[in-house]
């Protein structure tokens, strides 16, 4: 503490030391001079002898005062106040014999600050510890959250996924409940045709909601043929730094990033799984883990509906013709019926018999009869367009449903597939040709015609009338 400070202090804090020195002689003094007044005062040799004695106890106590007060009280003073104050640095210089003690405070006092400090630092070095073990904390937090939620994403993905068998609606499903759920909204899913021997594309969205043009790969062309053949994925965060990359046949020059991953199903690669977008450095590489466990959903659930569309279309079929079953053509017939009111579009129906079929099976036998009736399919399906859909009735009866067709377009098609069956020749060795002809009737009706739902009896009573008037005749009427 300065001295100037210390100068300055007032109150019982600055004279409490002297003070309490000066009551403590005062009581020895008070003794002597009352003992003096006691044996006659300055009157006895007695009385003045411990007069003098008094006012020696006097001298000495001021004397004592002056020099305690400027060896001892003043710096005991200072050394008190710069404690009680907490003074920072050291402690006020001290001469004489209060020096030791001095030094003695000074150094208790570096070692409880050093200790103070170093408590003060673990402190802080736990605090630190804590915060380092929130942040982690938060951090793992935030790390499981996003995890639950990709599994969430994830179950809710494969559930829509695995819930859906037929390839037409999960190619539909993919871009609208699947990709959207993840905020991919520029795909496209590529599979092997094996007619073809080329990469096909089924389900493609642009971005901006619109489609890409149909287009093909071979396998190992490009980026996404190089992935098909070796199983390997790729992830290009600028497509300009990569001279494979086709930009799908030039249809896509916008695209910058690009990462593409197979679909394997049961150890075989069945295509590819394509990601794009318009901007370079958009993906980032942990999103090729989730594209993977995406693509395997997607592989596994397009060979399943690819399988259930083969049975079904087995269950649907002919086993001998291939065309459609009864069954199968009464509900598409359904189906064309309501599309036809619902479009306000006109439609027919033809339906055909064999003339005298039963005379080629008694004669021939019924393997013959079984490939008249596979060349008479053959050579009905040879005059159908692919819209129009063909069933075996039953027997040796045929069926067609011509959507979106007229009267007059339907009397052209049924007199042609007359016309065809009749040029139809069967060698059955021997020198033996087979021929034989079909008595063909056809109706057609308006979208909001009367009677429409009774066409096919219309078509299967004119057909009845036909083989009457003569075998390989026509008949047709409008509803």
């Amino acid at each position: 503490m300065p001295e100037e400070d210390y100068r300055r202090r007032e109150g019982p804090d600055r004279f409490g030391l002297p003070v309490g020195f000066a009551l403590a002689w005062c009581v020895p003094l008070a003794l002597t001079a009352a003992a003096s007044i006691l044996f006659g005062g300055f009157s006895t040799t007695r009385g003045v002898f411990l007069a003098g004695v008094a006012a020696g106890e006097f001298v000495l106590a001021v004397v004592g005062s002056v020099i305690l007060e400027r060896t001892v009280f003043h710096h005991v003073e200072r050394l008190r106040s710069a404690v009680a104050q907490g003074a920072d640095g050291p402690l006020p210089s001290v001469k004489g014999p209060m020096a030791p003690l001095a030094e003695a405070i000074s150094a208790r006092q570096d070692r409880s600050v050093t200790t103070l400090r170093e408590a003060v630092r673990d402190r802080e070095e736990r605090l630190a510890q804590v915060e380092r073990l929130r942040r982690a904390l938060d951090e793992t937090r935030a790390n499981l959250e996003s995890n639950v939620q990709y599994l969430r994403t994830m179950a809710e993905v494969s559930t829509v996924i695995a819930g859906t068998l037929d390839p037409e609606e999960l190619y539909r499903i993919i871009p609208e409940r699947v990709m959207a759920k993840l905020g991919l909204n520029d795909f496209c899913v590529m599979l092997y045709s094996w007619e073809t021997k080329r990469l096909v594309a089924k389900s493609v969205s642009a971005g901006d909601g619109g489609t890409m043009p149909a287009f093909t790969l071979a396998p190992g062309e490009g980026v996404a043929g190089k992935v098909f053949t070796t199983g390997e994925p790729a992830w290009i965060p600028d497509v300009r730094s990569s001279p494979d990359f086709l930009y799908y046949g030039g249809r896509r020059t916008d695209v910058r990033s690009f990462m593409c991953v197979p679909l394997v199903s049961k150890g075989k690669n069945i295509g590819v799984l394509m990601l794009n977008h318009p901007e370079p450095n958009a993906f980032e590489p942990e999103l090729l883990p989730t594209m993977g466990v995406l693509a395997s959903y997607l592989a596994i659930a397009i060979e399943n509906a690819g399988m259930f569309a083969f049975v079904k279309s087995l269950a649907e079929k002919d086993s001998l013709t291939l065309l459609c079953n009864h069954r199968a053509f009464h509900e598409k017939l359904a189906i064309e019926l309501q599309r036809a009111n619902r479009y306000a579009r006109p439609m027919a129906v033809i339906m055909l018999d064999l003339d005298h079929f039963k005379e080629i099976n008694d004669r021939y036998g019924h393997t013959t009869g079984d490939r008249v009736l596979a060349l008479a399919a053959g050579a009905l399906g040879a005059h159908l367009r692919n819209t129009d859909i063909a069933a075996r009735y039953g027997g040796d009866e045929f069926a067609v449903i011509l959507p979106e067709t007229g009267l007059s377009s339907a009397a052209v098609i049924a007199e042609r597939i007359a016309e065809g069956i009749s040029n139809v020749r069967l060698d059955i060795g021997g020198g033996t040709v087979v021929s034989f002809t079909a008595s063909v009737g056809y109706a057609a009706c308006a979208h909001d015609a009367p009677g429409r739902e009774e066409i096919l009896n219309t078509a299967d009573r004119l057909m009845y009338d036909s083989k009457r008037r003569g075998p390989g005749g026509v008949l047709g009427a409008q509803i």
